[in-house]
C-alpha cells in the first residue's frame, strides 16, 4: 500500500476517533447502515476479484509496477487494497452486529459497564466504518484509473 494512503487511514482514524469520542456519536444510529453497506462491499469487492481473474488487464498490472520505485506490482497494490478493504468491511460487520446486540440502557438504571462498552463500540463503529468508505474510494478510483490505462 502507498505511503500516502497509509498516512490517510492514520489521520482519518485519529480524526473520526477523536471526534466522536468528543462529540459523543452514537453509532448505533447508523449501525443497521454500517451492516448493510460492509455486506454489500465485500460483495462487490469478491466480484471484482472474479472478474479480474484471468483478464488481460490483470496480467498487464501484475507486470507493472504501481510506482518508479515501487516494489509492488499494480496487482500486487491492488491485493493489498482488498486485504485492508475486507478487514475493515468484516471489522464493520462484527461492530456492527454486537452494536445491535447491547441492550438498551434504560435511563432509570444507569450501568457505567454499559456505557463505556457502548462508547468504545461507538468510537470502534465510527472508526472502522469511516476506513470502510476510505478504502471503497481507493479500490474505486484505483480501479477506474487502470480502466483508462487499459485503453
Amino acid at each position: 500500500m502507498r505511503k500516502i494512503d497509509k498516512l490517510l487511514c492514520i489521520i482519518i482514524a485519529v480524526v473520526v476517533g477523536v471526534a466522536t469520542f468528543f462529540l459523543k456519536v452514537d453509532y448505533s444510529k447508523i449501525a443497521a447502515e454500517g451492516l448493510t453497506l460492509s455486506s454489500i462491499v465485500l460483495a462487490v469487492y469478491v466480484a471484482a476479484i472474479i472478474g479480474l481473474i484471468n483478464t488481460d488487464l490483470a496480467k498487464k498490472m501484475a507486470t507493472t509496477l504501481s510506482a518508479p520505485k515501487s516494489e509492488y506490482t499494480q496487482l500486487g497494490q491492488l491485493t493489498a487494497y482488498f486485504k485492508h478493504a475486507s478487514a475493515y468491511a468484516i471489522a464493520t460487520i462484527i461492530i456492527s452486529s454486537l452494536i445491535l446486540l447491547v441492550p438498551e440502557q434504560q435511563p432509570d438504571t444507569p450501568n457505567p459497564v454499559i456505557d463505556i462498552l457502548n462508547q468504545v463500540l461507538s468510537v470502534s463503529g465510527m472508526m472502522v466504518y469511516a476506513l470502510n468508505l476510505l478504502f471503497l474510494g481507493l479500490i474505486l478510483r484505483f480501479m477506474l484509473n487502470r480502466q483508462i490505462w487499459n485503453k
